[in-house]
């Protein structure tokens, strides 16, 4: 930031072009500031050793992370549910004359399936 605040008279403070990416001084500035050129470090295998050496996770853990998740799951679909103007939606329904039974089953087997769907993809 020394070329930038040298430009802008030492101040710490940026004019109202300069946030709003309208000075291409400041472009330039950021794009070089967020260019990452610092080189590799090589651990000689330390990062790899330390993680081989941890102990593998337990199948208690894995029941209590898979039981977290459908917890999770089912407080969100109460929440939706809570909001959900399901009053609105039954009348709008039954002056539509659509079959509501039908209506309802549709969304529960689809809001089903897009939860499973993604537990089975968070865990694997």
């Amino acid at each position: 930031m020394d070329k930038f605040e040298q430009r802008k008279g030492g101040t710490d403070t940026l004019s109202d072009s300069t946030v709003q990416s309208k000075d291409p001084d400041f472009d330039s500035w950021l794009s070089q500031q967020l260019q990452f050129n610092e080189p590799y470090l090589d651990d000689d295998g330390f990062c790899e050793r330390v993680m081989e050496q941890l102990p593998a996770p337990s199948r208690r853990a894995e029941r209590r992370a898979t039981c977290i998740q459908y917890a999770a799951v089912v407080a969100a679909s109460a929440i939706v549910a809570w909001q959900f103007p399901f009053g609105e939606v039954l009348s709008e329904a039954a002056r539509q004359s659509i079959s509501l039974y039908s209506l309802i089953g549709l969304g529960i087997l689809s809001s089903l399936a897009a939860m499973t769907g993604g537990i089975l993809a968070a865990r694997r």
